[in-house]
C-alpha cells in the first residue's frame, strides 16, 4: 500500500508537456489512486481504488501496472503494422483497442479471482481512465468509473468522458424519483470479469490541454473553477498544484489526483 501523502511525476518530451499529482486528501489515512505518465509521454493513466472498500490501493496499483506491461509503445508499433489503416485513421488506432480491451480483462478477471479468493465482505476494486497520443494526429482516450477527462481548446472546457454512474443513468432516463448516491458506480474493474471500456479518439490541435483526474477533484471542484484556473494558467505544474490545492481547501473528502498535459 502507497503511504505517501503526495505524488508529483513530470514528462516533458517532443509530443507533450506533462505533470501529475496524486494527493491523499485530509481525510483517507492513505492513498487509494494510482497515476502514471510514461516516460515517452504517450500514455497518462488514473486509476481510483474503491474508497472506502477493501484493497482498494492494490486494485488501483494492479489496474496500473497490467496497462504498463501491455500498453507500450514497442507493442504499438509492432502490433499497428499488421493492421492495414483506415482512410485519415492511423493504423495504431485499431491497435491501441485490441490492447486496452486485453489490459482490461486481464485486470478485471486478476481482480474478480482475488476477490472470490479473499473473500471480501466488500470487493477491491479501481476506475481507470487514460490518454494516449496517437502517430502526430491523434489521441485515444478510454475510462471505466467515474474518473474523467477533460478537453480545454479554444478557451471552452468540454469532459469528454461520461460518468459510469447511477446517478448519470437516472439523469439519462429522466430523473424520475430520488436522485442516487452520486458515487454509486455502474461499471468498474473488480466484480466482473467482462466488464468493457468506453473508447473514443478523434484528432489533437496544437495547444490542447487534457485533464485526467478521479472524482477526488471533482466532487470537491466544479467545472467553472477548473475553467478559471485555465483561463489563467497554461503551465501544465501550476494548474495541477491548483485544482489539487483547491480540491484540498474545498475538504478534501477523497484522495485526490489530477494529470495535466498540454500537446
Amino acid at each position: 500500500m502507497n503511504s505517501v501523502n503526495r505524488i508529483n511525476q513530470e514528462v516533458n518530451t517532443a509530443h507533450i508537456v506533462a505533470a501529475g499529482i496524486s494527493d491523499v486528501g485530509h481525510v483517507r489515512s492513505e492513498n487509494e489512486d494510482s497515476i502514471w505518465l510514461d516516460d515517452s509521454g504517450l500514455v497518462l493513466l488514473v486509476a481510483d481504488g474503491m474508497g472506502g472498500h477493501e484493497r482498494g490501493a492494490e486494485a488501483s496499483q494492479t489496474a496500473i501496472k497490467n496497462f504498463r506491461e501491455l500498453l507500450t509503445p514497442e507493442t504499438i508499433k509492432n502490433e499497428a503494422a499488421e493492421i492495414t489503416a483506415a482512410a485519415g485513421v492511423p493504423p495504431e488506432i485499431g491497435t491501441l483497442y485490441t490492447i486496452i480491451y486485453r489490459a482490461i480483462g486481464k485486470t478485471a478477471t486478476f481482480l474478480s479471482n482475488r476477490n472470490t479468493e479473499l473473500k471480501l465482505d466488500l470487493f477491491m476494486g479501481t476506475t481507470i481512465v487514460g490518454l494516449v497520443l496517437v502517430a502526430d494526429t491523434h489521441v485515444l482516450w478510454f475510462h471505466i468509473g467515474d474518473s474523467r477527462l477533460y478537453r480545454w481548446r479554444n478557451s471552452v472546457l468540454q469532459q469528454l468522458t461520461i460518468d459510469h454512474s447511477a446517478l448519470v443513468e437516472w439523469q439519462r432516463h429522466g430523473g424520475i424519483g430520488t436522485a442516487p448516491p452520486k458515487n454509486l458506480l455502474t461499471k468498474v474493474m473488480g466484480n466482473n470479469p467482462l466488464v468493457e471500456a468506453d473508447i473514443e479518439y478523434d484528432k489533437r490541435e496544437k495547444d490542447d490541454i487534457f485533464i485526467l483526474c478521479s472524482d477526488g477533484l471533482t466532487d470537491m471542484v466544479t467545472d467553472e473553477q477548473i475553467e478559471e484556473v485555465l483561463k489563467t494558467q497554461n503551465n501544465v505544474t501550476y494548474i495541477a498544484d491548483i485544482l489539487v490545492e483547491a480540491a484540498l481547501a474545498a475538504g478534501g473528502q477523497d484522495n485526490i489526483s489530477v494529470i495535466v498535459c498540454k500537446v
